[in-house]
């Protein structure tokens, strides 16, 4: 499952999801401002507060917006 960890305000966050909107990849949505579990985790991947992160694993993430490793992280 792909996660994107983000908040409402955000515009990189908002191309994230768009971006993935426009490739049809189902995500979930991990507001940080909202849900102080979600930043939690957020920061415990990334080991920072910024986004938008996009994860598929946990493990391996994303952080900001770029399409080619997008692309790649999720082979598309």
């Amino acid at each position: 499952m792909v996660k994107v960890y983000s908040f409402e305000a955000c515009p990189w966050c908002n191309k994230v999801k768009k971006y993935l909107d426009s490739k049809g990849v189902e995500y979930e949505v991990h507001d940080v401002e909202l849900n102080a579990e979600d930043a939690a985790a957020c920061e415990k991947l990334t080991g920072d507060t910024a986004v938008p992160v996009l994860t598929v694993d946990d493990k391996n993430y994303i952080l900001g917006f770029d399409k080619a490793k997008i692309d790649a992280l999720l082979g598309l």
